[in-house]
């Protein structure tokens, strides 16, 4: 049967009365323009930003953190999404995973908001975390409070939420659930919006807040996760959004930072609250890449070669890429020869299984995915063959590569300037000395985010670990665009 839920925090959180709550929202909003003076289409560096595609937001009251709130609903009030995504806490009735609703539509005083009940289907079919349990739901504030937010700046689109509350689960469930909700056959990514619903600390004096959200801020700007509850309410939703940024290479921005010490409360016990916003990022010459909906592909193709391989392994030399794809998909077809780069990763559980990869392309990206997802699974020195008991226990990423460019060292630059100019998470790097050589992908840097293990561990990769870095050992960079397979 179905139902629509109620509003449970109107009157308390923000008004009641439907005119009273739309002033409120449209006076929030216009106090917000002014807030947003830089060009936040560019980064620190003014290297453009193409494409918002999230924004973490608080969920107090809207004396406390409207304001902060509004600063991210002003951003993203330039784009029609067909969905939003709503991912945030669960601070009244927990649960493990992720609990959807059964609600055809979320209610406020200013009217209904449907529920995208396809998607939330489909990401039941293809999560092993994702469920429908409405108790997670029923009293829930942190959702809800982005209504009347999206219900104005999207007063004249069509959209639909998916209401996900996070409970207990790891940044890995949570990034694949969005990732899934992203990947939807037929469907544009860009068509969805993603909002994390999350303060920051709780309860703590003034100072000691702003010290402890500060260092939160700057963790999430370098895309360092996972975050803890006692960071933010929202960590798990939150970190979870973190890691879809690394692993597909968004670009966090902080639009605003304060806490209730600065808007309606005392400073002695007060909330931390924020808006950060998540750009697809690529810069100019980085610009021309491969669509998502396409790329998403790239893993249920590398799945198929291998299971291929394991029914009739006298064609294991024959298996390509391209013979998996449509021949009335043209532009994949296209994609897939065209010269072209590429890393497969297998994972089970979490634990590396095999990965094998092409540093600078030299054949057609088909047959190099082919190749590699083969050489991954049978070949990779560290592992033994994979066996066919343990194809469902895998996971297969597919990385993309742009070709490698020299770091160039300045006459005279010091080690720690030279260094200083890799950017973590988004350059993956080749280090070379004489006849050593290896590489770390991007997706390396989440687990060794300090730029001097980053680079301690590689030379120990290339076989150098008891050498120094010095000038003699040159870096090359190179981008990723990288797509995992959804957890079924």
């Amino acid at each position: 049967m179905s139902f629509v839920r109620k509003p449970a925090v109107a009157g308390s959180f923000y008004p009641q009365d439907p005119g009273e709550l739309q002033r409120t929202v449209d006076e929030l909003l216009k106090k917000a323009t002014a807030l947003i003076t830089n060009d936040v289409s560019r980064d620190s560096q003014g290297r453009p930003l193409r494409q918002l595609m999230g924004v973490q937001v608080p969920h107090a009251g809207y004396i406390y953190s409207g304001l902060i709130a509004a600063v991210g609903f002003q951003l993203v009030s330039t784009l029609r999404p067909r969905r939003v995504i709503i991912a945030g806490p669960t601070h009244r009735v927990g649960c493990h995973g992720i609990a959807l609703s059964e609600a055809t539509a979320f209610a406020t005083p200013l009217g209904e908001v449907p529920v995208d009940q396809v998607a939330q289907q489909y990401l039941v079919e293809h999560s092993s975390v994702a469920k429908f349990f409405e108790p997670s739901h029923v009293d829930e504030h942190a959702l809800e409070v982005q209504l009347p937010f999206l219900q104005t700046v999207f007063r004249d689109i069509d959209f639909a939420i998916v209401p996900l509350a996070v409970g207990d689960c790891t940044p890995e469930d949570v990034c694949d659930s969005l990732q899934t909700l992203l990947s939807i056959p037929g469907e544009n990514p860009d068509d969805t919006l993603i909002i994390v619903s999350s303060d920051l600390s709780h309860y703590l004096a003034y100072d000691e807040a702003r010290k402890l959200d500060t260092a939160t801020l700057s963790q999430v700007m370098s895309l360092e996760y996972p975050l803890d509850p006692r960071q933010a309410c929202g960590a798990y939703a939150w970190s979870g959004l973190i890691r879809l940024a690394r692993r597909v290479q968004w670009h966090p921005q902080l639009l605003m930072n304060a806490n209730s010490g600065d808007t309606a409360g005392d400073k002695s016990r007060v909330v931390g609250y924020s808006s950060v916003a998540f750009w697809k990022y690529n810069p100019p010459e980085e610009e021309s890449g491969i669509p998502d909906h396409y790329g998403a592909l790239l893993p249920q193709i590398a799945r198929e070669i291998l299971t291929d391989a394991f029914q009739d392994d006298n064609q294991i030399g024959s298996i390509n890429a391209i013979s998996k794809v449509s021949a009335s998909d043209r532009a994949l077809q296209l994609l897939l020869r065209s010269i072209g780069a590429s890393f497969v990763t297998l994972t089970n559980h979490g634990q590396l299984r095999g990965c094998i990869g092409s540093l600078a392309p030299h054949r057609m990206l088909g047959e190099d995915i082919a190749a590699n997802t083969l050489a991954a699974a049978f070949e990779d020195p560290r592992f033994p063959p994979l066996q066919a008991s343990e194809l469902d226990q895998i996971q297969i990423e597919v990385s993309v590569l742009t070709e490698p460019k020299p770091l160039e060292r300045f006459e005279g630059e010091s080690n720690e300037s030279y260094l200083s100019r890799l950017r973590p998470g988004i350059d993956g790097v080749i280090l070379r000395r004489d006849f050593h050589r290896a590489t770390f992908l991007p997706q390396v840097w989440s687990e060794l985010p300090d730029v001097h293990d980053f680079i301690s561990q590689l030379m120990y990769k290339a076989g150098l670990g008891g050498a120094e870095f010095g000038p003699e050992i040159k870096l090359e960079t190179y981008q990723v665009q990288a797509w995992g397979e959804a957890k079924a």
